[in-house]
């Protein structure tokens, strides 16, 4: 039992080291998800609402649907919102002493980014609103 170590608590405490931070792949998966969710705003709030020249008001390009440019606007925000707490609890994880601390970390961790395999609620509501855009 001297190797166990409960969601890496065995490592707690150490030194941050700004490059092997960047290389861990979820680090670059996260960034690659902030920077992704960025671009999904901008484009939906750059170029998702036009008009003719006949209309005065302007209207959504999903099935001129006003909705679903809201639900893209507010899955845009929400990911960027997650993509920069996680990557903020990644930077802090080593410096979590406690165990059931850890637990709740990685336990969230696993609840919002999880695949559809797993079940999450973030993967099921993203392809409920993809069925809804299109």
């Amino acid at each position: 039992m001297d190797g166990f170590q409960a969601y890496g608590a065995g490592k707690a405490g150490g030194a941050f080291d700004p490059l092997t931070f960047i290389r861990q792949p979820q680090t670059v998966v996260r960034i690659l998800c902030w920077l992704f969710s960025i671009v999904i705003l901008g484009c939906i709030a750059n170029e998702g609402y036009v008009n003719r020249p006949e209309e005065i008001e302007e209207y959504c390009i999903f099935n001129r649907n006003q909705n679903a440019c809201n639900y893209g606007v507010a899955m845009g925000t929400l990911c960027f919102l997650c993509s920069t707490a996680f990557l903020a609890l990644d930077v802090y994880f080593p410096q979590i002493s406690g165990v059931k601390d850890r637990k709740k970390a990685v336990m969230a961790d696993i609840g919002v980014s999880g695949s559809p395999s797993t079940g999450s609620l973030i993967s099921l509501v993203g392809h409920k609103g993809w069925s809804f855009t299109i």
